[in-house]
């Protein structure tokens, strides 16, 4: 997926013919006047994305040799510049057909998932009540999670959304952990929760938010939330991605497979094989 950052000011300058963009892909600028735009991805994606400029530029020599056509050029050429930044931006792969409902059952691995025959689509893989129902929390952090992505729900395949419902008993956590694919955001719908995320320069964002209130977690940044009162609370969160993934900190390092050397932890971490111990045995998946 190709990467672009605005770095520069977007002038009125199509009466230039070279003044649209500056890129910098992999390592090499382009300079030129006007607006500075950082570019990354693979060699293939930023060959396609200079191509979409370079229609654009073609607009902006129409502006040069027939002046009477400056306006229309100069709206096409902020059109492609427009199409090609917002493609480029999104998370998950858009959609080239209506529908893309999720097969789950096949053997094929794509990013994301193929799509189930037409023929055999219903309203079923465009369903879930899973969120409809308070959940059991049962377990050593007091919060409870239900998904409602495109593993629950097929239809959501292609289409970049999914949400889920986290259910926190008294004092409950939703213990620090990362979305590496989407950002999230969280409506209360009981309760009070002290929610926030850290910045990747160890900066923490935290606020107290109450029901019919609403927070952010930016993509990717480990975050957290825990219900401060005596009673139950709940939150509805929503990703701009089908499968935003989830990785909880102390479930990553602490009980992963193959497990990551004690020599890490303990240096990492300033303690002893002995603490590393009895944390592994405290975060172990209960037996059933």
């Amino acid at each position: 997926m190709v990467q672009v950052s605005k770095i520069g000011p977007l002038n009125h300058c199509y009466r230039s013919c070279c003044c649209l963009v500056k890129l910098q892909c992999g390592g090499r600028a382009v300079p030129s006047g006007g607006p500075n735009f950082l570019v990354s991805g693979s060699g293939a994606e930023r060959d396609l994305f200079s191509l979409r400029i370079i229609i654009a530029l073609k607009f902006s020599w129409i502006a040069v040799l027939y002046p009477p056509l400056q306006e229309m050029a100069a709206i096409v050429t902020y059109l492609v510049i427009f199409a090609v930044i917002s493609s480029a931006l999104a998370y998950d792969p858009d959609m080239l057909q209506d529908l893309c409902v999720a097969n789950t059952s096949a053997g094929i691995k794509v990013n994301g998932f193929t799509c189930k025959a037409e023929i055999n689509i219903t309203e079923a893989d465009f369903f879930f009540d899973g969120l409809a129902k308070t959940g059991k929390v049962n377990n050593s952090v007091g919060s409870l999670v239900t998904g409602a992505n495109v593993e629950k729900i097929p239809g959501l395949n292609t289409l970049g959304v999914s949400m889920s419902r986290i259910d926190y008993a008294p004092e409950g956590l939703n213990p620090p952990h990362t979305h590496p694919r989407a950002t999230e955001m969280i409506f209360v719908l009981e309760g009070e929760l002290d929610v926030g995320f850290l910045t990747t320069a160890n900066k923490l964002i935290s606020k107290t938010v109450k029901k019919g209130e609403i927070f952010v977690f930016p993509r990717g940044l480990v975050h957290f939330q825990k219900n401060n009162g005596d009673k139950a609370a709940s939150v509805i969160s929503a990703f701009n991605s089908q499968l935003p993934g989830t990785q909880s900190i102390a479930m990553t390092l602490f009980t992963s497979t193959p497990a990551v050397p004690d020599n890490v932890l303990t240096k990492a971490f300033q303690i002893g094989t002995k603490e590393i111990d009895k944390i592994k045995t405290k975060l172990a998946p209960k037996k059933s």
